[in-house]
């Protein structure tokens, strides 16, 4: 099957199914959607490799996180903040939905129940549609309660702590809460907008971490957000 096809399929339907929510397209070497509200930016997007899809859960941004991301980026000499591209826009993602995972299943040999964000065997528009009815169901049903559940930024503390106390990273495929790119840099930003009673012992750790030799390059950066972030008031109460 020509990715042309695979592509055209994918579009045609959740076009139909995401622009009347809001969402935008973009086709670059990925088929990106975004929605851009007042406090928030939700985004996904695809990899379409031959006879495979390569898919994700939603992801989010939150204005408030952002708008001290963008201040720490633009003092630094060395970039460090990941940065979503859109049309010739850039965002910053918060937290990620790592239900939908980064495991492989097989079309045909695995179910889509499993929840796996990449799939071999998408070689014909049969397989295409399969997937299709499975993933628009996750972004109209788990995927949705997922942002709605989480607009409520306390709530991303909450996971955080539970993760801290099973001893996960933040991060973690399957059940983690922020994305990969900078996660200490935004649930430390977390931590303090939400008033955490751990916001010092969060502080300490990575101030442990940042003092390493190998996280050197990352230090400068750091202490900028620490800077910050003496300067930010609380606007939650957990």
């Amino acid at each position: 099957m020509l990715k042309s096809e695979k592509q055209k399929i994918i579009t045609l339907r959740l076009d139909e199914v995401l622009k009347p929510l809001g969402f935008r397209r973009e086709i670059m070497d990925d088929i990106r959607y975004l929605r851009r509200t007042e406090g928030y930016v939700d985004s996904f997007f695809f990899f379409l490799p031959s006879h495979s899809i390569e898919g994700m859960g939603y992801c989010r941004g939150y204005k408030e996180i952002a708008d001290i991301l963008w201040e720490v980026e633009k003092n630094v000499i060395t970039p460090y903040i990941q940065l979503w591209r859109f049309k010739k826009e850039q965002y910053i993602m918060a937290i990620c939905d790592h239900s939908v995972t980064t495991d492989w299943g097989y079309y045909g040999e695995d179910s889509f129940d499993l929840k796996l964000g990449n799939w071999l065997g998408i070689d014909s528009p049969e397989a295409v549609n399969a997937y299709l009815d499975w993933y628009i169901g996750y972004l109209l049903g788990e995927g949705q309660e997922f942002l709605d559940y989480y607009s409520y930024l306390p709530n991303v503390l909450k996971k955080m702590d539970e993760l801290d106390e099973k001893g996960i990273s933040w991060w973690a495929d399957a059940v983690g809460i922020l994305p990969e790119g900078q996660p200490y840099f935004t649930g430390l930003i977390i931590s303090k907008l939400c008033n955490d009673p751990k916001y010092d012992e969060k502080l300490e750790r990575l101030n442990a971490y940042y003092s390493k030799d190998e996280n050197e390059e990352d230090l400068p950066a750091f202490e900028k957000l620490k800077e910050i972030l003496e300067h930010v008031e609380p606007r939650y109460n957990v």
